[in-house]
């Protein structure tokens, strides 16, 4: 007799507090179905097609408990059928999606937070990982897998950093049990989590998720896209003559005094490098100090642009595919010897534009000692090759993931939704706004939880510092994701300073977690606090002088900048355009508690103003009291 449920009802569960909970699943058609839990029997029959469902009654937060579910006859009769689900809890669940920086597990982040792993782990705070998947036929009623798993010093590493230290945030707060249901993609844009209804207005993307509708055609477009990136990654690796055996570049004997040299870490530049597609080989000697040798030791190369394999001493110690993983590898103990040492790196550039990441660690190192690698590295060039051809993301397509992954939570309670998503939609800004309002009402409408919570977070900086500019694609965006708090039930969290120039994937996820929790403290709990920063409320002009008035600024705004302590005032600064389009930098101060006045006198016919409005603004140095940056704006003067 066949009996199943839903991968979410499974050892360790949480469930919503507070809330009416589904238990649902399949049995053979009209087969009588039990469910026991916290001494209550809930009694249904599967429809005809098998599904079947009961309610449980809303529970009070607590645990752990079991739940007995059984079809067929009345039990001790022939033929019944029946699940054990044990270890649940109750408390308050979380929905975390988005892209890469949501997805981002504590493993990438373990060397930052060393301490997360040597305190007692809170094993009543749960995930459960939803397996990635796509359908572009229409809303799954099931998932493909995925369990639950309470945190311990071995399943940490699994966790989203950022739904972690949220959820550590919160049970700090309310000490109850958390549900962290983690359904992340990296790269993928807010339309591959938006549904056919809520992509209404959007209809050429409809007509992009139509074009796969048919199952066929999928597996035709991933077949030809597995054996295009194959051709590519063959003709690699047969031109690399690097690899051979009978040169084996990699190995201390190579005779290398014929290479060229550069400056590491750094990106490949001159020599028609920049546009350089194929694979460049890289060797350096480093003298290593006795106490490094006899114990294993690590090496840190930043990350790398695109793929590496990293060999010491002619053995190969790393390897990475593709860019924007760190570069850590373990160097084991009796590898290295006293004295003089080879490294040699295998880059392969699949775009041009390949190196190493300028401002990363670069290192071998222990406990006690350090020897950088920073310098002049020796490189030779091999293998060049047309760019590698772009790889088909079919799981980014419009429809695809909202079908797969979120469609069958649908049924699941929830106290709310934690969204780290945008740098996949930076192409095309300002239509990040209608398509993100659109997708938050729709997954409300989708749940019938209409007033469910919805935090998210604001973009960070990336890229180099610059000045102000009206086309900033990032800045449009956050702007786009600032708007979305005209929603009810919504809340943010502002980034701007946790970002890194280089990364597009920062590692400060502590605080991105605790600023998400400092807004669902403001939005669930009702507490008044500064979150999500100094937010501009009004603006006056009155003859030359222009006076900003912000909300949220708490007990009072700070400007903070690298003047040193000691050398005059702190500056901050905004960009004003004039009516001829010309744009100038101006300095702002503080004018009390929750002012700022900017003397515009130099400026003729001043039209807009500018704040931390660039990719990464230069000139970002209003906070508040708290520590919370100001929110970026742009603004028509009147």
């Amino acid at each position: 007799m066949k009996l199943t449920v839903h991968n979410l009802i499974s050892d360790g569960m949480v469930i919503q507090q507070g809330s009416a909970v589904p238990v649902w699943g399949y049995a053979d058609p009209l087969t009588p179905v039990r469910v026991r839990f916290l001494e209550k029997t809930y009694t249904t029959a599967a429809d005809e097609s098998g599904t079947w469902t009961v309610m449980l009654e809303p529970s009070e937060p607590g645990g752990p408990w079991r739940m007995e579910i059984t079809a067929g006859p009345v039990q001790g009769e022939p033929e019944h059928t029946g699940i054990v689900v044990r270890d649940i809890y109750s408390g308050d669940v979380w929905l975390c999606s988005g892209q890469s920086n949501m997805e981002l597990p504590m493993s990438r982040i373990r060397d930052n937070y060393p301490e997360e792993w040597e305190k007692p782990i809170n094993s009543l705070i749960r995930q459960f990982q939803v397996p990635a998947a796509w359908d572009f036929t229409g809303p799954r009623d099931s998932l493909s897998g995925g369990f639950w798993m309470a945190a311990s010093p071995e399943t940490l590493v699994n966790f989203s950093g950022t739904a972690w230290f949220f959820a550590q945030t919160r049970y700090e707060k309310h000490k109850i049990p958390i549900g962290i249901i983690k359904a992340a993609v990296g790269g993928s844009p807010i339309e591959s989590w938006m549904s056919r209804e809520a992509l209404g207005d959007f209809p050429h993307k409809i007509a992009e998720c139509d074009r796969y509708a048919d199952p066929a055609i999928v597996h035709n477009k991933l077949t030809e896209n597995d054996a295009v990136q194959k051709r590519w990654y063959d003709l690699l690796r047969h031109s690399d003559e690097g690899l051979l055996e009978t040169a084996g570049w990699f190995k201390p004997e190579t005779d290398d005094s014929a290479w060229k040299k550069m400056e590491l870490p750094g990106f490949f530049t001159g020599e028609g490098l920049e546009e350089f597609c194929g694979v460049v080989w890289l060797r350096k000697d480093i003298n290593i100090p006795a106490e490094l040798t006899g114990q294993a030791v690590k090496i840190w190369l930043g990350t790398i642009v695109d793929a590496d394999t990293v060999y010491i001493n002619g053995r190969e110690v790393g390897n990475t595919t593709y860019r924007y993983p760190p570069r850590k590898y373990l160097i084991p103990a009796g590898l290295l010897h006293e004295g003089v040492n080879q490294i040699s790196v295998r880059v392969i550039c699949a775009g041009g534009n390949g190196g190493f990441t300028p401002g990363k660690p670069f290192k071998i190192f222990s406990d006690t000692r350090i020897v950088e690698l920073k310098g002049t590295w020796k490189y030779k060039t091999t293998a060049g090759v047309p760019p590698k051809p772009p790889e088909l993301h079919i799981e980014w397509t419009p429809c695809g993931l909202f079908n797969a992954m979120i469609a069958p939570l649908l049924p699941y309670p929830l106290k709310g939704v934690i969204w780290y998503q945008g740098e996949s939609n930076d192409k095309n800004p300002e239509e990040y706004r209608p398509l993100f309002l659109s997708m938050i009402q729709d997954w409300r409408t989708q749940k019938k939880q209409p007033a469910l919570p919805f935090l998210f977070v604001q973009l960070p900086i990336f890229g180099v510092p610059a000045e102000n500019t009206k086309n900033s694609a990032w800045a449009l965006l956050r702007d786009s994701q600032m708007k979305a708090l005209q929603l009810p039930e919504t809340g943010m969290a502002a980034a701007l300073d946790l970002g890194e120039w280089n990364d597009l994937h920062p590692l400060n996820k502590r605080d991105i977690g605790r600023r998400l929790a400092l807004a669902a403290e403001n939005l669930i709990d009702k507490e008044k606090n500064n979150s999500p920063g100094p937010v501009l409320q009004d603006m006056e002009k009155n003859g030359n002088i222009l006076t900003l008035s912000f909300d949220k600024a708490g007990a009072g705004l700070l400007i903070q900048d690298d003047a040193p302590s000691g050398e005059g005032d702190k500056k901050m600064y905004v960009t004003i355009i004039s009516k001829d389009k010309k744009s100038s930098r101006v300095p702002a101060k503080l004018k009390n508690h929750f002012q700022v006045v900017i003397d515009l006198f130099q400026i003729p016919e001043p039209e807009k103003i500018l704040y931390a409005w660039a990719d990464n603004p230069a000139d970002r140095q209003l906070y508040n009291a708290g520590g919370l940056p100001a929110i970026p704006f742009k603004k028509n003067i009147f």
